[in-house]
């Protein structure tokens, strides 16, 4: 697949812009629909475009990956412990938490969730690489139909690992990846049916209208899952929400590029995904911080949806212009080349 595929520029745009909009402090209910299926989701537009014909060597594999996702992963960390260590713990939300300045750099290395108070959402870097080494080794071997077969069996794995394993999380989500394998394999198997087949719009609709209500129902029976924390609810709950939210992003994101709607801001946000999501949470900061001093606001006004929407605007905004900076002049630490 040469170039940019517009709907997956799209779709990545909408996700992380759930994802921010999910750490501002919305209701509970908009997160339990949101965190049904944005990080799924993020493993399935990522497996669309995995082939191992572009990797005939696992050298040529970790190299790349290594690359894309390893390097932005250190380079992130690196920015906001700095920034964590001199200011956030010192001023923010973290000022009475009494956290060790060591245990951010040793979470680094262990890539939880729980071990980065710094940046927690980096997380999802090290489990993507853990999720696509370990389908680089099980998978590489195997035909199509087997790729189905082994995906219900690490379906039934996971499931078991979530059951009894809530005590010991292992290092770089691997637990996790457990469960993401599923949505990163159904993207990798079948990226033909999404990538180069077109849809009328009459069957998007269709489908967008009915994963919508879906995602409703799952959210409302399921409450909030956080992947963060391998915590899924119910599991069955939490596969069929994934797949429906999946499902709706993806009409919808086919939708947008078909209609020929103002779609570049979108496009813009997905290109530019990978920075969004690791400096967010510190544009927040900023924009609350600026919010608070010079226009007296109190804190308690982003626990309203609507003032969340307002403060996850504003933080992509605070962010255009380091987005544009990295993208001239540091694109190697997101894993691009120079143009």
């Amino acid at each position: 697949m040469k170039g940019r595929v517009k709907w997956v520029d799209i779709a990545k745009g909408i996700a992380v812009s759930l994802v921010v909009y999910g750490h501002f402090g919305t209701s509970e209910a908009a997160k339990s629909v949101i965190y049904a299926f944005h990080i799924p989701l993020f493993f399935f537009l990522s497996g669309l475009f995995f082939s191992f014909d572009k990797f005939p060597s696992y050298k040529l594999f970790l190299k790349k990956r290594s690359v894309q996702l390893l390097i932005p992963y250190l380079f992130f960390n690196f920015i906001t412990y700095l920034l964590w260590l001199f200011i956030g713990r010192k001023f923010g939300s973290d000022i009475s938490s009494n956290i060790h300045p060591l245990k951010p750099i040793l979470g680094i290395l262990y890539g939880n969730a729980s071990n980065l108070p710094h940046n927690v959402p980096l997380w999802f870097l090290t489990c993507l690489f853990s999720v696509e080494n370990l389908y680089f080794f099980i998978f590489r071997k195997t035909s199509k139909q087997q790729h189905f077969f082994l995906l219900l069996i690490i379906v039934a794995i996971a499931f078991i690992n979530y059951k009894l394993n809530h005590v010991f999380r292992l290092p770089w989500g691997i637990d996790i990846a457990l469960s993401m394998l599923l949505f990163y394999g159904l993207g990798v198997n079948l990226k033909s049916e999404f990538l180069e087949k077109n849809r009328n719009k009459a069957s998007l609709s269709g489908l967008l209208i009915i994963s919508f209500f879906v995602v409703l129902i799952i959210a409302r029976l399921n409450g909030k899952i956080e992947v963060s924390d391998n915590y899924f609810g119910n599991y069955i709950y939490f596969v069929l929400g994934a797949l429906a939210g999946i499902i709706f992003i993806v009409s919808l994101s086919m939708l947008i590029a078909q209609v020929k709607l103002k779609y570049s801001l979108l496009s813009f946000l997905g290109r530019n995904s990978l920075i969004i999501f690791g400096l967010h949470l510190y544009a927040g900061s900023f924009v609350k911080t600026i919010s608070a001093f010079v226009f007296h606001l109190p804190l308690s006004i982003y626990e309203t949806p609507t003032v969340s929407l307002l403060l996850t605007i504003f933080s992509i905004v605070v962010l255009l212009p380091v987005v544009f900076f990295i993208n001239k002049y540091l694109p190697f630490v997101v894993g691009k080349s120079r143009k």
